[in-house]
């Protein structure tokens, strides 16, 4: 393999799965999973072929779905992390279902979405002007820059095939103290070890990564960033779907509540959740870096 580890450089890396149109690699020292040649995917087009107008249709035949299974849940880690309601910007939107709750609830919205049919039709559906690009730096304009107290991505992480400078991007729109919240699959989830190497998780072209929760931890530690809390969750409705195509004799609503449970606290959840902040002694190297520069720019 001519891939070496993109999390931690190692060379110990081996085929996990050749698929039809894609392959993954996996790192014996780090588990971690993702796609070799990261720097040949052409995002654009993979956000073209999968987030058309079938997919924003599909969205919206299951708008309560994405209401009551993502987006009342993510208001409400806003409304644990964060005593006041303040500007918060969420990086691939979607369908818009979270921004427009939050905005509902006080908060000053702002998102980034690359799929054109999404942008429109949160704009059509909720009123959203979203901003339509893929994530760069330079997608916002300089006035935003430190502004933000909340920085939102939900099951974006994983597209995002240079993760290390993604992390490093979002700093720089934070306010001090303000945090980032986000979601990814779980390489380890139980939906995995049901499906194997077929899991949908891992057939889903556009995964880049697949993170567990050791790596995803070793990543942010190495970016500078705090980890305020980070835990594992199961939808169970998903859970349902998936025993039902695995198992002939449907198991009593009790067994299911009670494996979801069980799969959350062992962290074997569908997805990993993770809300971090910058660690204390890196802002004060900023605030040192800005005072001094405050003092030259007097000097002048």
């Amino acid at each position: 393999m001519h891939d070496s580890c993109p999390l931690c450089n190692s060379a110990q890396v081996a085929l996990f799965h050749q698929y039809a149109t894609f392959s993954l690699l996996t790192c014996k020292d780090c588990d971690l999973v993702f796609q070799p040649h990261l720097d040949q995917v052409n995002v654009t087009q993979l956000v073209a072929d999968i987030y058309d107008a079938s997919w924003v249709s599909m969205r919206d035949q299951y708008a309560k779905n994405t209401f009551t299974e993502h987006a009342i849940f993510h208001t409400l880690l806003l409304d644990m992390w964060f005593s006041e309601k303040g500007k918060l910007l969420e990086i691939g939107p979607g369908t818009g279902e979270l921004l427009f709750l939050a905005r509902e609830a006080g908060w000053e919205v702002v998102g980034v979405e690359p799929s054109h049919q999404s942008c429109a039709y949160a704009q059509d559906r909720y009123g959203l002007q979203l901003v339509h690009s893929l994530w760069n730096s330079s997608v916002l304009a300089p006035e935003h820059l430190g502004t933000f107290d909340a920085i939102v991505f939900c099951h974006v992480f994983e597209h995002i095939s240079h993760p290390k400078q993604y992390l490093e991007e979002l700093k720089g729109f934070l306010k001090p103290g303000g945090k980032i919240i986000f979601s990814v699959p779980n390489k380890n989830s139980f939906t995995n070890k049901l499906f194997g190497v077929y899991s949908p998780l891992y057939t889903e072209n556009d995964h880049l990564f697949h993170y567990s929760r050791d790596n995803l931890i070793s990543l942010l530690h190495q970016g500078g960033w705090e980890i305020l809390s980070i835990f594992s969750r199961e939808e169970t409705n998903r859970l349902e779907n998936h025993l039902r195509k695995t198992t002939q004799t449907p198991l009593p609503i009790q067994d299911i509540m009670q494996l979801a449970v069980n799969l959350q606290s062992t962290f074997q959840g569908h997805e990993i959740f993770c809300i971090a902040t910058r660690q204390a002694q890196e802002v004060q190297h900023v605030d040192d870096q800005n005072q001094t520069n405050s003092f030259h720019d007097c000097e002048k």
